[in-house]
């Protein structure tokens, strides 16, 4: 479970937010809505412990977090942003080496379920021996996202994850996880594509005032 009490964020001079609440249970869904400059990408940023709140508190499973705790909980959730940099070499030899971090080295690399979710989001199983400079956009948006569903996570924090994609992909992707149930999700996103889904929408213009 994710949930925020009286949260209030300032930066340079803007109130991003103001005594911002919310409550999203373990499997339940929410999508972040605003214009750019309202703090979507900083409210994800906040849950993970990378920013810290001017007041309020930010729980995870409802542990309050912390310095002393940051990291731990961080190691429950998975990020996916639009903003992807990979570097080189081969596919599969760049995932393999995730599984070395030291806050992954408990899971086991699983190439069955590496070459089922590539089907799930149509990416070609002779792509795990591709480099990676040389996949389009879209294929490393898709590869990151399945990257970290082998992870495991059991939150899940999508920064305009479907932007690279075209329109099948974007359904593919939003499709994929709107279906999980397990999982907390909360999605950063302009794209239409999740506004048709069933999901609870946070609006942060209602939320935030200039100073």
């Amino acid at each position: 479970m994710i949930e925020l009490q009286n949260v209030s964020l300032s930066f340079e001079g803007k109130v991003l937010y103001r005594d911002l609440s919310l409550k999203v249970p373990r499997g339940g869904q929410l999508l972040i809505k605003g214009a750019s400059g309202t703090g979507k990408t900083t409210l994800l940023r906040m849950i993970q412990g990378f920013i810290r709140p001017d007041s309020g508190k930010i729980l995870i499973d409802n542990e309050e977090l912390n310095v002393m705790n940051v990291w731990r909980l961080r190691q429950k959730m998975a990020w996916v942003s639009q903003d992807i940099n990979m570097g080189q070499g081969r596919v599969e030899a760049f995932i393999k080496e995730i599984y070395q971090y030291k806050n992954n080295q408990s899971l086991r690399y699983d190439q069955a379920r590496a070459e089922k979710l590539m089907a799930a989001f149509r990416l070609a199983p002779s792509s795990l021996n591709q480099q990676l400079e040389d996949l389009s956009g879209g294929e490393i948006q898709r590869l990151a996202i399945m990257i970290t569903l082998l992870l495991n996570r059991d939150v899940y924090l999508l920064d305009e994850v479907t932007s690279a994609l075209d329109q099948p992909l974007k359904e593919v992707v939003a499709d994929y996880f709107c279906a999980m149930t397990d999982q907390t999700l909360i999605i950063s996103s302009h794209d239409s594509v999740w506004y048709k889904r069933d999901i609870p929408v946070l609006n942060l213009e209602n939320h935030g005032s200039s100073t």
